[in-house]
């Protein structure tokens, strides 16, 4: 698709056409995966599951062809009943750090609901009502400038699933960083209408399921639909109609070494009466700091750096290495020690480093041995070589500190993560559920079920009426 019809945005909603299953499975791969996806039906009772991976699943696992799933997931003579599947491939388990590569990015349209309507008493939209959703989505959208998707698909209830598809492309971290934005800013476009709203929590998550055209609604009997213009997209034309930026990570490219300029060797005095050692066989500031740069290269090179002790690690290097050269060759220097094995980007170094560069900081042993301690996880006794050294219960101590230390950080700022995504919710009138947080969020199910309590007890989100949905539901409508 050029980019000139991005911007225009003119194609109309008549333009899009009725197509068999069979066409929407060729435009996703679907059937056809380097990886896997998973497909899901409540309908499936053996094994305890309801999930089936269809492809090839990087440790080795069983995986199944998706025809024996739609013979799973029939009953009698009704095949294929509420079959749902993954738009995106996974390399082994479905959650988005397991992502191998992207293949669309959608909106799901759930229809609105009375408050305390539960699975068996929701009601379906008549066809009239579906095709009037369907009209107010294409409007607002066009009113947005947004460039309209290749298709959408009907789920049989009402609801509509519009997909922007491309060629798949690898889900490097970085690019599902841009995924998401890209998610957010087609949220960002619809307001919504009497009949429907924007499921966040769908269509935020790129490891969500969707109903497969072809398949059929286990409520309704209606058989899902595909309507599509046939328009493809790549994930760039996508991203710039957007005015998504995609931030690609700097840390992968190689860096040549900064060479400083050769400094003349001065040779000792002949006379060795004359030539004596000025410090008197002690280390100097510069020797020391010295010491201490070294020994946390050597711990970098063997441990690699965690996401978060990444501000810290750049930090003291930098304070080290300001004790041995000059301001700018001790950034240079920490610019491609980052690039090779800490990984901020260049404007997070630039942020974490704006005090250092214009302070010269200053420590005292204890000081930096306990820097050391809590924010790198090192082993300090070499710090302490002149004395007698740490104990082996010592350093465990120190560690076990260190470790309650990071964990309650961790945990603050998770809780911090998944309050903000019930908040989003809230604005947009949606009830926060352990499902459409963690999709936002960015966390896993599991992890938002530990914080559910303190989420409900928050003052904030307390008034909401805020459950925990049934385990039948982790999928689009």
């Amino acid at each position: 698709m050029s980019e000139n019809s991005l911007l225009k945005s003119t194609r109309q909603l008549q333009d899009y056409q009725k197509r068999p299953s069979t066409d929407f499975n060729q435009m996703m791969g679907i059937g056809k995966e380097a990886h896997c996806r998973y497909v899901w039906s409540y309908r499936i009772a053996d094994d305890n599951s309801p999930w089936r991976a269809i492809g090839t699943r990087q440790s080795g696992k069983k995986t199944c062809k998706l025809s024996q799933f739609y013979l799973d997931a029939s009953i009698g003579r009704d095949c294929s009943m509420d079959c749902f599947v993954s738009p995106n491939q996974f390399f082994d388990w479905r959650n988005s750090k397991q992502l191998a590569s992207l293949h669309a990015n959608w909106l799901e349209i759930d229809i609105n609901t009375p408050a305390g309507t539960t699975r068996e008493t929701k009601k379906s939209l008549s066809k009239e009502q579906e095709t009037q959703v369907v009209s107010e989505v294409f409007n607002q959208l066009e009113s947005q400038g947004v460039p309209l998707p290749t298709g959408y698909v009907l789920s049989g209830s009402g609801g509509v699933h519009l997909y922007w598809m491309y060629d798949g492309v690898d889900a490097y971290k970085w690019r599902v960083a841009a995924w998401r934005d890209i998610a957010s800013s087609l949220v960002s476009k619809l307001k919504g209408g009497n009949l429907w709203h924007v499921d966040l929590g769908a269509s935020k998550d790129p490891a969500r399921v969707l109903r497969m055209p072809g398949s059929r609604h286990g409520s309704t009997k209606r058989t899902v639909e595909f309507h599509s213009c046939g328009d493809v997209f790549s994930f760039e034309e996508l991203a710039k109609s957007l005015n998504v930026q995609i931030a690609k990570t700097k840390h992968l490219t190689l860096v040549q070494p900064v060479s400083a300029p050769a400094r003349p060797r001065k040779s000792p005095p002949k006379d060795p009466n004359v030539y004596k050692n000025p410090n008197g066989g002690k280390h100097t500031i510069g020797q020391w700091w010295f010491k201490i740069y070294t020994h946390i290269l050597q711990h970098i090179n063997s441990n690699p750096v965690k996401e978060g002790m990444r501000d810290s690690t750049a930090f003291i290097l930098f304070v080290a290495l300001r004790h041995i050269q000059d301001e700018e060759a001790a950034y240079q220097r920490v610019r491609q020690l980052n690039e090779r094995h800490i990984g901020l980007t260049d404007e997070e170094l630039g942020k974490y480093l704006k005090t250092a560069r214009t302070t010269l900081y200053k420590y005292k042993k204890d000081s930096i041995a306990d820097y050391l301690q809590r924010q790198l996880d090192m082993d300090v006794s070499f710090l302490y070589q002149d004395k007698a050294k740490l104990t082996p219960e010592e350093v465990k101590a120190a560690r076990q500190a260190a470790a309650v230390s990071t964990a309650k950080k961790k945990t603050e700022s998770t809780l911090s993560r998944i309050l903000r995504a019930a908040k989003e919710l809230l604005t947009q009138n949606v009830t926060p559920t352990q499902v459409t947080v963690a999709a936002i969020c960015g966390r896993s199910e599991r992890t938002v079920r530990r914080y559910w309590a303190e989420v409900m007890s928050h003052p904030v989100i307390r008034s909401a009426s805020i459950y925990s949905p049934p385990q039948i539901c982790p999928v689009g409508s």
